[in-house]
């Protein structure tokens, strides 16, 4: 028997996951169980050549295609923000995109790596719906605007909010 992290939707993840590697769901909280040789669930590794791949539809994440704006004599391309800028009090800043992690293990660590108190995988950063969101992954809390975020929820953030990730460690998104 092996062990495994279930993810809400059934996906399977090594036991040291903190979120599903298919769907990212939290897995920060989950308790990694056995699964039986008779179970229901192909965990064997399957593996692919090259040329069987179709590159057109193969991609790691979506990306929104470009919009295209007139201007007076020539077409610019305007590409959506797929970053946000963080910045410490002090003026450090750092950058994350969908998906990433921030905490002192990950996106950001080489500034949050200076405040104990942010956990290794303090949150996790999503773009969705031409919106920006947070999940906190820390027991150490996360607040966005003095308001505490609830564990396993994700809280909605825009440029200018304020996320306290510990009472030393403040962090304002830059536009």
């Amino acid at each position: 028997m092996a062990l495994f992290k279930l993810c809400g939707r059934g996906h399977i993840n090594p036991p040291h996951a903190i979120m599903c590697e298919e769907c990212l769901e939290d897995l920060s909280r989950v308790t990694p169980s056995e699964i039986e040789a008779d179970d229901d669930l192909s965990i064997e590794p399957v593996s692919v050549e090259l040329d069987e791949i179709d590159l057109e539809e193969a991609t790691l994440l979506p990306r929104t295609p470009p919009t295209f704006q007139p201007d007076d004599e020539e077409l610019l391309i305007v590409y959506p923000d797929d970053k946000l800028r963080f910045q410490t009090e002090d003026g450090q800043v750092f950058s994350a995109g969908s998906g990433d992690i921030v905490g002192r293990a990950q996106t950001g660590s080489e500034i949050l790596q200076n405040y104990p108190t942010v956990s290794r995988f303090h949150f996790r950063l999503i773009h969705r719906d031409g919106g920006w969101f947070i999940g906190n992954l820390s027991d150490n809390g996360t607040w966005v605007n003095g308001k505490e975020t609830v564990g396993g929820e994700e809280t909605p953030i825009a440029p200018g909010d304020e996320l306290s990730l510990s009472s030393k460690c403040r962090l304002t998104i830059s536009p």
